[in-house]
């Protein structure tokens, strides 16, 4: 898998700022190493990825399986929105509200808990967007930037990360790479 294909499916995992990411981690990478030079594919990552495929089948199957009843999605200022459970995303509504302002937020809160913004709305909701301004918000960038220079490491570099995701300011990987 290359640098694109990485891109890509934070795209399709629901990440509206991925690209920006993505970019950076990229551009960073590919100027250092090309993709001719990079070590055969890690069996593990294979297994993982096979791992994934099942878990999302499972999830999407038991989603497609739930009623869409009606339901009530209350906003910070009070005012209240329908939507239907099991459908309702909180990146329909962020996007329903200011295509601007939904191309910033990184993550919803959902009744008071981290919510990722293209994970359905189970039932009546309050409803808070995060963008980067917001420390739980720059936790949830950190985190899912660390974890994609992880897979991009992974992949390109052919080690076995260590220890990571975020630190108060900002993120890392520690990988092992034997004979190196």
């Amino acid at each position: 898998m290359h640098i694109a294909s990485i891109v890509g499916r934070a795209r399709v995992l629901g990440f509206p700022f991925a690209s920006k990411i993505m970019s950076s981690v990229a551009c960073g990478i590919s100027h250092f190493v090309s993709e001719a030079s990079a070590p055969p594919p890690i069996e593990f990552i294979a297994h993982r990825e096979r791992i994934w495929q099942q878990l999302k089948k499972e999830y999407d199957q038991f989603v497609a399986a739930q009623a869409r009843s009606p339901i009530e999605i209350t906003l910070p200022d009070g005012s209240a929105l329908e939507g239907k459970a099991w459908e309702t995303r909180p990146i329909d509504i962020a996007r329903k509200l200011n295509k601007k302002i939904a191309d910033k937020i990184v993550i919803a809160k959902v009744n008071g808990k981290l919510w990722d913004l293209e994970r359905p709305l189970e039932g009546n909701a309050s409803l808070e967007f995060l963008n980067f301004e917001d420390k739980d918000g720059q936790y949830v960038f950190w985190h899912s930037s660390a974890h994609v220079m992880g897979e991009a490491m992974e992949k390109i570099f052919g080690g076995h990360l260590c220890y990571g995701p975020p630190v108060e300011e900002g993120f890392y990987y520690d990988m092992f790479t034997e004979g190196r």
